[in-house]
């Protein structure tokens, strides 16, 4: 499953050099980052009351990391956002990217 997930992120481009070496992003340093950073607006109960904050489980991996990245490069504008991602590394994105696009849609209209 592990060489599946990693020949993914090379086919979509979602890998990086750094100091000569190809990095790969990592599962669970995505997981870590979002628990920490991103699951105040985006995690299950807060998407299912304030709608402006999008579900981000099981969308693509080579669209989050780019919505990640026109955050952080000011392509995309949303101050919040902005200032969630400014400090992040493109490693630590594309971590995030990741672990987003391996979780699984939850049924929010179920409640």
């Amino acid at each position: 499953m592990k060489a599946i997930i990693i020949s993914l992120i090379a086919l979509c481009g979602l890998s990086t050099e750094v100091n000569g070496e190809v990095y790969q992003a990592d599962i669970e340093r995505g997981q870590a980052l979002a628990t920490a950073q991103c699951e105040s607006c985006h995690g299950n109960a807060v998407i299912a009351m304030a709608k402006q904050f999008p579900n981000l489980k099981g969308q693509k991996l080579a669209y989050l990391n780019k919505q990640l990245v026109d955050f952080k490069t000011g392509l995309r504008l949303e101050p919040l956002m902005q200032s969630q991602v400014s400090a992040l590394s493109s490693e630590q994105l594309q971590d995030v990217a990741l672990f987003y696009s391996q979780q699984v849609t939850p049924n929010l209209s179920a409640n």
